[in-house]
């Protein structure tokens, strides 16, 4: 697959330049004041102080009984702070920079990034006439950002840049009482420390070579205490000095990091905008995710050098960190998603302090909305975002996608069993019984649903209680493979409210069907991702239900969002145009996400909010949810059941993939040809039943298990007992 990202407009602003990463350390390049400059992102970048006293105004059941006080922001119920204008406490905080002087305005801009090898040729334009040619790339395995320039034999202008403590957007660092960067400058290298939070310090060391007519650049970036600063310049000398030395070995590693990632999965289509995406977000996936970084934030590490990072890139727990991790899965790269469990797991104690201060309830997990990698809360603890419930059974339903992709006994033990656990106690301690004789959840959230200008709270949302359901039948399934008593997780669901569906399909929540166009959909989470509805009445009634609404309140992420419960409805066209809705409207030129209708494309309602942040902020987990709609398309899984091809529109001809993956671990390619389905090889994750369902109403001619050939397909579907290991192939 030749994948590529050309820019070849001057890159102005932050979100038009080409970008790189791998996992710790991130950059972008864009052009100000006749410079290059580049930001030089890393992940443990925060600012994680508390600024206000670390209690709630209020428990909980103060808050069920004052709920219009809470909505409403009364200081007495809620944190009185206005979290998107004062910066009070815990966020990411910006990158570093360099800045290369140029010798003269730039009139054109060229960046061919080949996402293959993440790596990018570039040429410059000057006014005078002359063309600055160069080859930019990440290491994909150790630190290291490199620039090579053709022509520079006089060297390369280098200025390094800490933060402007002066600049109207960084004017909270200075409330802060933040110092200046410190910068050490020698003939041919330099060192940046910029001291940040208690005893906190980020080091950007560079170093510049001439050679072959050429300046190569290599800059390094770490994040420490501040006691450990001088190993820190150290050990950033001593790999730019190594790098420059022995470039060709970096090199080469980094390109056999790269092709080992791209060779695991991929997808074939007859569309070269979503072909084109999908290559873009998964370069952006593997940017990001490392099995050895932090879980991924709103901006991951592609946060801004000159303004605070957009909504304090955190971590946003709802759909915004689940769909960052949902395409990784899919495409066999379950093991980038273990630092999401390693920290959530790792911060249980503070889970549980809050769970205890919030409810008054001991052994069990609250999780706020917006939260930074230690589990305290962004911005501040107990603002109202952070007052919610809800927040931990995204996580929750997270963790058990981790198993049922990962198959990883130990991690089940010793992580995701315990805090799952945690979750729903906390639900069982303040679930109440009613008059029809089930217990029921007060107060819950069905995200950005509002009514009476206020956000929507109300018993036994959709969400919750399908949530809430899900993981007790997986408890009960886990406890056996570790050898527990599962019997409570069982009875507890008998006793919960159950969802109840009528003629609309699925409520948001009980009493209360869908009303209004709205973004977050967890009305339909029974359809995705839990997979309890999928090509039934149910799923159909639902999303009729949802498409009714139009789509004027949606935000970037809805398009592809709504195109996987098309996916699991078989719809194909429409998932198609939700793709190409979101690829045309929604991106930057650079391919990030841009937020609302700036560019005036008519999707959305028009009002004083739609055009969204300025065009250098943008989350991730927009971009992200292409790749998996895609993935959806092709195979996905319900229960004991998996949907081949179910989401492939009817003008797709020909189109395939090889090695996605469904919850078991089981990995299939699937080819179509001639707008048939032609042939399935399943490798098997896990022992178990399962039945293999396509459209067309017709067997398979052969069926092989290994090199045994079988007989048990049906039309339409092929029901077989699968161990670990074991190919299947099905020739239609």
């Amino acid at each position: 697959m030749d994948s590529r990202m050309i820019l070849d407009r001057i890159p102005l602003q932050f979100c038009e330049g080409p970008f790189w990463g791998n996992g710790k350390m991130g950059a972008v390049l864009y052009v100000r004041d006749d410079s290059l400059c580049i930001s030089v992102d890393h992940v443990k970048l925060w600012e994680l102080r508390e600024t206000l006293p670390d209690e709630p105004k209020a428990a909980f059941q103060q808050i069920l009984q004052h709920k219009t006080e809470y909505l409403s922001g009364d200081p007495r119920y809620v944190e009185d702070t206005n979290i998107f204008d004062d910066n009070i406490g815990r966020t990411r905080l910006p990158a570093l920079a360099i800045e290369l002087k140029l010798p003269g305005k730039v009139t054109g801009f060229w960046a061919d990034t080949d996402l293959q090898s993440a790596q990018t040729a570039l040429k410059i334009s000057l006014e005078d006439g002359s063309l600055l040619c160069g080859n930019i790339y990440l290491d994909s395995c150790v630190n290291i950002f490199s620039l090579e320039l053709d022509h520079a034999e006089g060297g390369l202008k280098v200025k390094a840049l800490g933060w402007d403590l002066e600049s109207p957007k960084l004017k909270v660092l200075k409330s802060w009482n933040y110092e200046p960067c410190r910068l050490e400058e020698k003939e041919n290298s330099f060192c940046v420390t910029q001291h940040f939070g208690k005893n906190q310090t980020a080091v950007l060391c560079g170093k510049q070579i001439g050679k072959e007519n050429k300046a190569v650049l290599a800059v390094s970036i770490d994040v420490d205490e501040l006691e450990k600063e001088q190993t820190l310049k150290a050990a950033g000398e001593k790999l730019t000095a190594a790098y420059l030395e022995n470039r060709e070995h970096y090199l080469k590693a980094h390109e056999a990091d790269w092709a080992a990632f791209w060779n695991r999965s991929s997808i074939e289509v007859p569309n070269e905008r979503l072909q084109e995406a999908f290559a873009q977000e998964m370069y952006k996936l593997y940017c990001n995710e490392r099995e050895d970084s932090m879980p991924i934030t709103l901006q991951g590490i592609w946060n801004p050098n000159h303004r605070m990072p957009a909504w304090y890139g955190d971590l946003h727990n709802d759909l915004n960190v689940q769909s960052c991790y949902w395409p990784a899965y899919k495409t066999g790269n379950v093991n980038l998603v273990r630092p999401y469990i390693e920290y959530y797991a790792a911060a249980m104690p503070r889970l549980e302090e809050r769970a205890w201060k919030l409810f008054g309830i001991k052994n069990a997990i609250h999780i706020p909305t917006m939260m930074a990698p230690d589990g305290t809360g962004a911005a501040s603890e107990w603002c109202f975002w952070n007052t919610l419930l809800g927040p931990e059974l995204f996580v929750a339903v997270d963790f058990v996608w981790f198993y049922e992709y990962s198959r990883e006994q130990d991690t089940l033990r010793d992580k995701i069993y315990p805090f799952i656990e945690k979750v729903i106690h906390l639900y069982e301690e303040i679930a109440y019984e009613k008059e029809d004789g089930y217990l029921h959840i007060p107060f819950t959230t069905s995200p950005e649903v509002d009514r009476d200008g206020y956000m929507l709270l109300a018993d036994d949302a959709t969400f919750t209680l399908s949530s809430l359901h899900f993981l007790c039948k997986k408890m009960a399934e886990y406890a056996k493979i570790l050898g527990k008593d599962g019997d409570r997780f069982t009875k507890w669901s008998e006793r919960l409210a159950p969802v109840k569906t009528n003629e609309t399909g699925l409520p948001v929540y009980a009493g209360i069907d869908v009303f209004k166009s709205h973004r977050h959909f967890c009305q339909l989470y029974p359809i995705y991702p839990l997979g309890e509805e999928a090509h039934n009445e149910v799923a159909n009634k639902s999303l009729d239900t949802a498409i009714n609404q139009g789509f004027l309140e949606y935000a970037a992420f809805s398009f592809p969002y709504m195109g996987i419960f098309a996916a699991r409805c078989g719809r194909g066209n429409m998932c198609r145009t939700m793709l190409e809705i979101y690829c045309m409207v929604f991106r930057s030129r650079n391919s990030f996400t841009v937020n609302g209708d700036p560019y005036q494309n008519g999707v959305l309602r028009i009002s004083d909010t739609n055009a969204g942040e300025s065009s250098d902020a943008f989350t991730l987990e927009s971009g992200f949810f292409v790749p998996t709609l895609l993935c959806e398309m092709f195979v996905h899984r319900s229960r004991d059941k998996v949907w081949m091809l179910m989401g492939i529109p009817d003008e797709w001809k020909d189109c395939s993939c090889k090695q996605l993956v469904v919850e078991g671990g089981h990995c299939l390619s699937i080819e179509q040809t001639d707008y048939q389905l032609r042939r399935v090889v399943l490798t098997a994750g896990y022992e178990e039943k399962i039945t293999l369902c396509w459209k067309e109403k017709k067997a398979p001619k052969r069926i092989f298990r290994g090199r045994e050939e079988i007989t048990c397909g049906q039309k339409g579907q092929c029901t077989i007992f699968v161990k670990t290991g074991e190919e299947w192939i099905l020739e239609f």
